[in-house]
């Protein structure tokens, strides 16, 4: 505000003192001066009016899911509906609360001249796993001699998710290699017609052995032959979220806890479990187990939104919510903290014939006797139990399988 005060100052000053030398010396070269002064006023302010008027800025980002690490281009755009000799432009772009200490805002110096149209493109490198907005776009502009500058706000917003890294496993057993429950044999070879029971919807990863012609030639689409001894694997993913559990940790704990739940995910996915994902930050959210392309995209957003940022006890969640899931379903339990209310809890479901696979996170070298001890009374009570180290998860092969 005060630029643009001072630059008002100054082109009235500069008026009115070529008008008083004019008045006092007379002659062609001072009236000159004058008008010329007028002439130059005029441009000044059609500038400054029109700085802004009909300018249009929109921003666009090449991809809105990335993987950690990846790159993201973002486009700006400034457009205007007629032509004028501004001078410049300077463009600064906010960056998103969790980038606003690692990174500069982007601040680009354009000069439009007589163009309608100019564009810039900038790269946020190596982005972390989370979901980030891009919001409100500031445009400064000016003239020429530096008499004019004006600064505006454009409503912008631009959503984006950055997806967690995962590896890929070539197997996972849950304490005693196999699931409980039904199995799910994905690649069984069956051609007895007496086995099929019914049909249902085609899916992606269906064999073509499987589909029913006879069922899809009706013109509803494809269908796939449902067998009477065909069951399914089914397993729950249950991600601690508790920000006390993370409190005293180092904050690349709970990253690795979701690279964990991604892998599990990606492999339980690649196999053709159904498997779903319970956590409660601020809101519940219980996402039944099902397998689909689509499935996988919606529990890998929520895997890119979540923060260790729960207010609830975890051991209530897990208690509560695998009291609901049918008696068949593979309960993962992923947490940093086992404390006697949880062990109490799995114990319980454990009794009731509830198959649980716990996979404790950890920071440090050596467990406690505590935690020791825990996870005999745990496994004494049929809980299969692991430990991950926050530096195994990038090693499946001290997870589950190898890479």
């Amino acid at each position: 505000m005060k630029q643009q005060r001072y630059g008002k100052i100054k082109t009235a000053a500069l008026v009115l003192i070529t008008y008083v030398f004019a008045m006092f010396q007379g002659g062609f070269a001072s009236w000159f001066l004058f008008y010329s002064s007028l002439v130059f006023l005029v441009y000044e302010l059609i500038a400054y009016y029109l700085m802004f008027h009909s300018l249009e800025v929109t921003r666009e980002i090449d991809r809105n899911r990335l993987q950690e690490g990846d790159d993201v281009v973002v486009t700006v755009r400034l457009r205007r509906r007629f032509w004028f000799p501004l001078g410049w432009n300077m463009v600064t772009e906010p960056l998103p609360d969790r980038l606003a200490g690692v990174f500069e805002p982007h601040r680009q110096l354009l000069f439009p001249w007589l163009k309608r149209e100019i564009e810039f493109k900038y790269v946020i490198p190596s982005l972390p796993r989370g979901h980030y907005r891009l919001n409100d776009c500031v445009v400064s502009g000016g003239d020429f001699f530096g008499f004019v500058e004006r600064k505006k706000t454009f409503t912008l917003s631009n959503d984006f998710l950055v997806y967690p890294t995962y590896k890929e496993m070539t197997q996972w057993a849950l304490g005693d290699g196999s699931f409980s429950g039904t199995v799910h044999v994905a690649h069984r070879r069956s051609d007895d017609v007496a086995a099929v029971r019914g049909v249902r919807e085609y899916q992606r990863g269906d064999r073509l052995s499987q589909i029913h012609w006879r069922a899809s030639a009706r013109g509803t689409g494809l269908k796939t032959k449902e067998f009477e001894h065909q069951a399914m694997n089914q397993v729950l993913f249950f991600l601690d979220v508790e920000k006390e559990h993370y409190k005293d940790q180092p904050s690349q704990l709970f990253e690795a806890a979701v690279k964990l739940t991604a892998s599990l995910t990606a492999y339980a996915n690649r196999n053709q479990y159904h498997y779903g994902l319970v956590y409660k930050q601020k809101e519940r959210v219980v996402i039944h187990p099902s397998c689909s392309h689509t499935h996988f995209i919606r529990i890998f957003d929520h895997l890119a939104r979540v923060m260790p940022e729960g207010t609830d006890y975890f051991s209530r969640l897990v208690g509560r919510e695998a009291l609901e899931q049918p008696p068949g379903v593979t309960l993962v339990v992923i947490t940093p903290r086992i404390d006697k209310d949880m062990i109490a809890r799995l114990v319980h479901l454990s009794q009731k014939g509830r198959h649980i696979h716990l996979l404790r996170m950890h920071a440090q070298a050596i467990p406690t006797p505590e935690e020791k001890q825990a996870m005999q009374m745990l496994t004494a009570s049929k809980v299969s139990c692991k430990t991950v180290h926050l530096d195994d998860v990038e090693d499946t092969s001290k997870i589950g399988g190898a890479s």
